[in-house]
């Protein structure tokens, strides 16, 4: 048996995680000999008991990598193991690597070395939505390579807007490949797949989401990145789970503040307290990452020279907005009075105003223009 088969044969054994079979791998020497241990030797590793011990002695009986491999082929997929030369290096150094990849479409030098995790709540209000399609979009203009999660909410907005920009993302799923999730999200991993990047999992190909499996692909995603944004995030969020493995990583943590009063952004709130870095432009995580010193890593980046760059045109409806502030009504009751605006129509302009840096709050709920 070559390594590679042995390593997807391994990956099959059920209860059998990547923790487990790297510490095996380490005590054996090989995943080869690993399959041929006996029972009785087995069960002197730590965490692997006659069960565990009885699946991997019975692993003819209860696997099949052959059938596995040929389930890849017919969905296109791609299988990469931990001993493939081509496995990304910035999974390979984890403690915990994946022993096999599936995937659809390719990843890049590029997309391991300037890579920036975006990841938020699956019910993502229009801030939510607003910050991450900026955030994305300037960031893979510039360059970086968007890695999320293809779930619902500010992933999905991610991914879509690293496209838009004609960037690269990678998108790490919490099922096998023939069990996407979310199915909504099918047209998009092929985009994706389609020259955009890659949409990959650590799961057999039949393998369902559950409780988890969403947990494993977080710390993927925290693996690759070089950096994790969090958008918007609840307490409780899997985003947190995100951030919190990539800081234990010694990797940097960016979190983008929300309203005070509104729970959507309670995790971004924690994050920031407890030391994650505050960022209101994709340049506060370029310039804080170092990124900007070598334009050649970022083809489309220029470095700024003032901080409206790469701000987009504004609008006479923007105009009339920070001429109404610079009169005085400078808070959200203010300015619809003046206006005569409704307040979720003043509140998405002023959010948007704010992320391309032309406004910015202040205490007590007032607002004041840069320029």
């Amino acid at each position: 048996m070559t390594p590679q088969l042995a390593a997807i044969t391994l990956n099959l054994i059920p209860g059998l995680g990547p923790v487990k079979i790297k510490r095996l791998m380490e005590f054996f020497g090989s995943a080869e000999l690993v399959l041929e241990a006996p029972a009785e030797t087995l069960v002197l590793i730590p965490q692997i008991g006659p069960d565990l011990a009885y699946n991997i002695t019975n692993w003819r009986n209860i696997t099949n990598a052959e059938k596995e491999l040929e389930l890849a082929n017919l969905s296109h997929a791609k299988v990469t193991t931990l001993f493939d030369e081509d496995y990304p290096e910035a999974l390979r150094h984890m403690s915990d690597p994946p022993i096999v990849l599936y995937s659809w479409g390719n990843w890049i030098d590029r997309d391991q070395k300037n890579s920036v995790a975006v990841v938020g709540s699956r019910m993502a209000t229009h801030y939510g939505r607003l910050c991450t399609k900026q955030f994305s979009y300037h960031l893979a203009e510039a360059g970086c390579t968007i890695i999320s999660g293809l779930a619902r909410g500010i992933d999905t907005e991610a991914h879509h807007s690293a496209i838009e920009a004609q960037g690269r993302t990678i998108a790490i799923i919490g099922a096998g490949l023939n069990r996407l999730y979310p199915q909504e999200n099918k047209d998009l991993a092929n985009l994706i797949a389609d020259g955009h990047g890659a949409v990959l999992s650590e799961f057999p190909m039949n393998q369902p989401p559950s409780k988890t499996t969403f947990p494993m692909r977080n710390r993927i995603v925290s693996g690759w990145a070089q950096a994790t944004l969090v958008v918007e995030a609840p307490n409780k969020s899997g985003a947190l789970i995100t951030a919190r493995m990539a800081a234990e990583m010694g990797k940097s943590v960016y979190a983008i503040p929300g309203p005070i009063d509104r729970h959507s952004s309670d995790g971004c709130h924690d994050l920031i307290r407890d030391g994650a870095t505050l960022v209101t432009r994709p340049f506060d995580i370029i310039e804080d990452m170092h990124w900007g010193c070598k334009t050649d890593d970022l083809p489309l980046f220029t470095p700024p020279s003032s901080s409206k760059i790469g701000k987009p045109p504004i609008t006479d409806e923007d105009s009339q907005i920070l001429k109404t502030i610079k009169q005085g009504f400078n808070t959200i009751d203010g300015l619809c009075t003046a206006l005569g605006a409704p307040a979720h129509l003043v509140t998405g302009k002023l959010a948007q105003l704010q992320i391309q840096g032309y406004v910015t709050p202040d205490a007590g709920g007032f607002f004041h223009c840069n320029s």
